[in-house]
């Protein structure tokens, strides 16, 4: 086989000059271009990239939106399970429990699991990387969840192990590339007790959520999604910060006064060659005998607005979300230009939520707590052990889309069902809900209104 490919390779090319690669040319053009060759770059980049991103986050009204936009898609009120076992008992037992359990599931007390689902995502989007440890309430033995700094997961190790394996910046694996531990120090970086210089812990995977978007083969730590647009944000900062304190001097000097004998316009302190003035808007002082007073407009910005647009937009590609999400700035869209780019925006959002939350978050924590039920013999352990599936399967319902043209949308889906093209669940699942749940929602309705002696207003539309 490898004597076939080596003739292959060597095959006659009369003209091999017409089959380069303009993208891996050389010469002056290509003087400045950089590259990433492999994972390593990400890693030894990941930290400066997120304590960058965090600042643009938290301090940038831009950052902030981004980050808020794409928590809100891709958990909104929270990702939430339906149990997938055949038995519709077991399954209202587990939905009960689940429940009642959500609201204990922060080892701090902070908020729910949901809450915790959002600050995944938020961790996710600013540093690249989300980490949580599973723990055991000490009373109840009831899984419990605490959010830690993704930088708790130590970058300095990285080394061989017994047994051929590997700790590559704090995350080991075994002989056979599974990652089997996380090497977690107690408290961040900057924290108080940091200066007690406590050893990283061996935890082992089991017990810990580490969620990140693996951009590149080899890699095992998160970047920031923030990385392709944080240059760009920053100069978009600094050139409106100049464009604004621009045009406030302008529009303070209503004029401007020459004296012919060199004396100073302005009141203010001074300091050797230096004077301190403060403007106020609007001031006109009153001219002595021998000044004039020459008016100033203020000086034009050129295509000044054409780039902030240009760039708002290429930030907003660079971090998924749309131009009007980032701007709020709805004022050029139709209903088929809104319609086309939150489709495509959904489907990104629904990449993250199955491939990255669902998958780290979302089924590692029903796992947990399914167990936890077998202990407490809410679940027989028998009927457990025997089909661990059943009770480890769930349908994972993100929250519900909203429509762009209501009316147009219910009308499509009507005609879909009525063709046979889709089924209710499926509909019903795209608004977020569960068709078991809905439909008894329905035949509760229906009862009660029969109880009370109303008419169904749905059966009365279907006779006419």
């Amino acid at each position: 086989m490898f004597a076939a490919l080596a003739r292959l390779f060597r095959q006659d090319d009369p003209a091999p000059a017409t089959r380069s690669l303009d993208a891996a040319g050389g010469g002056r053009r290509w003087a400045d271009a950089r590259t990433v060759t492999s994972s390593g770059v990400v890693h030894t980049s990941a930290a400066t990239v997120a304590a960058r991103a965090a600042h643009f986050a938290l301090n940038d009204p831009r950052g902030a939106r981004i980050v808020e936009t794409l928590v809100a898609n891709i958990v909104g009120t929270g990702i939430k399970p339906r149990s997938e076992h055949p038995s519709e008992p077991i399954r209202a037992r587990l939905h009960r429990d689940w429940t009642a359990w959500t609201d204990r599931a922060d080892v701090e007390g902070r908020g729910d699991l949901y809450h915790l689902q959002a600050l995944a995502a938020r961790d996710l989007i600013v540093f690249g990387e989300a980490l949580f440890l599973l723990g055991s309430d000490a009373r109840t033995a009831a899984p419990t969840l605490r959010r830690l700094h993704p930088e708790q997961l130590d970058r300095s190790i990285t080394r061989p192990v017994d047994g051929g394996g590997v700790v590559v910046q704090g995350v080991e694996f075994d002989a056979s590339g599974r990652v089997v531990a996380h090497h977690i120090r107690p408290v961040m970086p900057g924290d108080p007790l940091a200066g007690l210089a406590l050893a990283p812990v061996r935890v082992p995977a089991s017990d810990t959520l580490h969620l990140f978007r693996q951009l590149m083969p080899g890699q095992v730590r998160g970047l920031s999604w923030f990385a392709p647009v944080l240059l760009s944000a920053k100069e978009l900062d600094a050139l409106l910060d100049a464009m604004l304190v621009r045009a406030k001097v302008a529009a303070m000097h209503v004029g401007v006064i020459t004296a012919p004998d060199g004396a100073v316009s302005y009141d203010g302190d001074q300091s050797g060659a230096t004077l301190d003035v403060t403007l106020e808007p609007g001031a006109m002082p009153v001219l002595p005998p021998g000044r004039q007073v020459e008016f100033m407009n203020i000086p034009d910005q050129g295509g000044a607005s054409a780039l902030l647009v240009e760039t708002l937009r290429s930030i907003a590609v660079g971090t998924g979300v749309t131009y009007e999400q980032l701007s709020g700035d709805y004022s050029k869209v139709n209903y088929s230009s809104e319609r086309s780019a939150k489709l495509e925006f959904r489907r990104f959002i629904e990449g993250i939520q199955h491939h990255t939350m669902v998958f780290g978050f979302c089924r590692p924590v029903w796992k947990r707590f399914v167990r936890w039920q077998m202990l407490t013999g809410a679940v027989s352990a028998s009927a457990y052990l025997a089909d661990p599936a059943a009770f480890e399967g769930a349908k994972w319902l993100p929250p519900a889309w909203p429509w762009v043209d209501p009316q147009n949308e219910a009308t499509a889906a009507e005609i879909a069902l009525r063709n046979n093209l889709r089924s209710r669940s499926e509909i019903i699942a795209e608004r977020g809900y569960d068709a078991e749940d809905v439909d008894a929602e329905i035949a509760a309705d229906r009862a009660r209104l029969a109880g009370l002696g109303i008419p169904d207003a749905t059966d009365q539309g279907a006779a006419a």
